[in-house]
């Protein structure tokens, strides 16, 4: 380690830390010369952490369940889905994301979701895309799966193994039962509530739910 006086402080710099493309230490702004400018330009960083923060991870979660449409809709192998809401103001390319407990789908190279915007994954895409937004983003789950209608754990992984989201959904037991084969779907109340509690779901006001678009009572609750 390298110990330097500039104006009477001491200044403890690792080889090559300050060293600019020309070869020259001290030279940051590379002018050739080590002079004010390369003082002043160090000085700007003074107090700042060097410590490598630890990579901010996509925040993407679940945000509507139906797992057990009425018979008004038709049959659940027609109209069951999941929706991904996607928190972040960038859209998240879902390469290698995962869903891995309840239904499963590994996430293809051109599955992605929008900035603040909806991904839906669905047991029957070609009965679902009629109800669908028009330009939405949805893929199909696993072949033969199916929603557990009495409740099951959804998770949600990231490609470094990570867990983004896990709901546990149930019918009963402080769980609204109005999903459960009376029309409407389960749904994430407000953005701002913790989505693996009860409280935070309840039963949308539309029939067969609102796939790929804001939760009908998103705005309606009172997030704390």
């Amino acid at each position: 380690m390298r110990r330097w006086k500039i104006l009477g402080f001491a200044l403890c710099v690792l080889p090559g830390s300050i060293i600019g493309q020309n070869n020259c230490v001290g030279d940051i702004n590379e002018d050739l010369t080590v002079n004010l400018q390369d003082i002043l330009l160090l000085l700007t960083y003074y107090g700042d952490s060097c410590v490598e923060l630890e990579n901010q991870q996509d925040a993407i979660q679940i945000s509507e369940i139906h797992y057990n449409p009425g018979s008004e809709q038709g049959n659940d192998s027609d109209w069951e889905f999941l929706e991904l809401y996607n928190l972040e103001d960038h859209a998240v390319a879902l390469e290698n994301w995962a869903l891995t407990s309840g239904v499963t789908r590994t996430f293809d190279a051109v599955d992605s979701i929008p900035a603040l915007g909806f991904f839906v994954v669905a047991r029957n895409t070609d009965t679902l895309v009629s109800v669908l937004p028009l330009n939405a983003h949805f893929c199909q789950w696993n072949t033969g799966q199916s929603l557990n209608n009495t409740g099951e754990t959804i998770s949600l992984v990231r490609p470094d193994g990570t867990l983004a989201d896990e709901v546990s959904y149930e019918d009963n037991d402080g769980w609204i039962a109005a999903p459960d084969g009376m029309g409407p779907s389960l749904e994430w109340m407000d953005q701002g509530l913790p989505n693996h509690e009860a409280s935070s779901w309840s039963a949308s006001l539309i029939l067969g739910g609102t796939p790929g678009a804001a939760n009908s009572m998103w705005g309606l609750s009172e997030p704390e």
